[in-house]
């Protein structure tokens, strides 16, 4: 940790690109700038300065969106950085309150937002018909389309059904994927619910697993298979996101002739993590659909505000990160703010709420169930 961290600190070249941070964009201390941060972690490292609760603090203050990544001009390999140094902290006892509350819920009930496990697949409860126990396919929901955006898995699930893609669910036996704490360093539980899910796929027989959540697909494409390469696990699972799954199959789906306009919002997970940019553009043309680009988008999209812990400890700044991205989409005059993430849904309908202007925000699984052709 110490040789990376200041190794990486003496590549800065100190251009102040990564200014584009949306934490640094609402609050404007250099402390909160990626450059900042890098030289906070490069003090703690030399013993320049201590640990206390406002040093944590201001390190947390990171939706690990990876705008600084993508535009850092001596390619520093900085998601990695401030999740690795997190877990440093973690490791030494530092933790949030409200990240620690996170955490006790997922030991009690198995999902962040501590809604009862039996309740998980209450959204299938009339769907069960749809789906094939005899299918190598998972539907992996997540837990906020399980709990909070149910209207999502359903529409996932109904669309399924009528383009006639056989498909599995784990019901209660899905349990969180763990993105919420590999990003906020708590990689013990990570692990722990990694386990958990994997021997519950490979019971089930299942070779690839499809998700609606941009979170999860980063974490189950890119993090399961360092977690099962340390625990010497194979990992052979085909993951992908169920936009990927629409790209495919848009050409063979009848539309109804709409008059809509839409602008897209790339989740931070989906886009600058796994680089899934065109894929859900092209669905949005198939349907019909105008669509007007915000002014920052694909890998340089402007965060929602909401992940790497930051909505869940520090919810008036991914509000105020939110409310920008608004902004951003209202100025297109869209009637459709289109995404691929729950929870970008979620929080992203949330920042709407200080605003007299308003627009439908969407999942492009809904979006394609409305223009369905009936």
């Amino acid at each position: 940790m110490d040789v990376e961290v200041i190794e990486n600190s003496n590549k800065c070249a100190r251009c102040n690109y990564c200014r584009v941070c949306p934490i640094y964009t609402v609050e404007g201390w250099e402390s909160a700038s990626p450059r900042g941060k890098l030289y906070t972690i490069k003090s703690l490292v030399n013993g320049e300065i201590d640990v206390d609760a406002r040093v944590v603090k201001e390190l947390f203050k990171c939706t690990t969106c990876g705008s600084c990544e993508v535009i850092c001009q001596v390619e520093i390999p900085l998601i990695n950085l401030w999740e690795n140094f997190r877990a440093h902290l973690n490791s030494k006892g530092y933790i949030l309150p409200v990240h620690k509350k996170l955490r006790e819920k997922t030991f009690r009930e198995w999902n962040p937002y501590g809604e009862s496990r039996e309740k998980r697949a209450d959204w299938f409860k009339d769907l069960k018909n749809l789906t094939s126990t005899n299918s190598d396919l998972l539907y992996f929901a997540g837990c906020t389309a399980s709990y909070r955006t149910l209207s999502i898995a359903r529409d996932t699930v109904e669309l399924f059904n009528k383009t006639g893609l056989d498909f599995n669910y784990a019901g209660v036996d899905e349990y969180c994927c763990g993105s919420p704490f590999l990003r906020t360093g708590q990689r013990d539980l990570a692990q722990k619910l990694f386990l958990k899910n994997y021997k519950k796929w490979k019971e089930m027989g299942i070779r690839r697993i499809v998700t609606s959540c941009a979170g999860c697909y980063r974490t189950i494409a890119k993090d399961y298979p360092k977690i099962a390469e340390k625990l010497d696990y194979d990992f052979d699972f085909e993951v992908l996101h169920t936009v990927q799954i629409l790209d495919e199959i848009v050409d063979e789906i009848d539309f109804e002739d709409v008059d809509v306009k839409a602008t897209y919002h790339d989740p931070c997970h989906l886009g600058r993590h796994m680089g899934v940019y065109e894929e859900p553009r092209r669905v949005i043309e198939k349907m019909g659909i105008e669509l007007i680009e915000m002014e920052k988008n694909r890998e340089n999209a402007f965060c929602c505000g909401a992940g790497g812990g930051v909505k869940s400890q520090f919810k008036e700044l991914a509000l105020a990160i939110g409310e920008l991205r608004v902004k951003e989409a209202l100025n297109t005059n869209a009637d459709y703010l289109i995404s691929c993430c729950p929870f970008c849904k979620l929080h992203i309908s949330q920042s709407l709420n200080n605003f007299d202007k308003n627009i439908n925000v969407l999942d492009i699984v809904e979006v394609v169930i409305r223009t369905l052709n009936k």
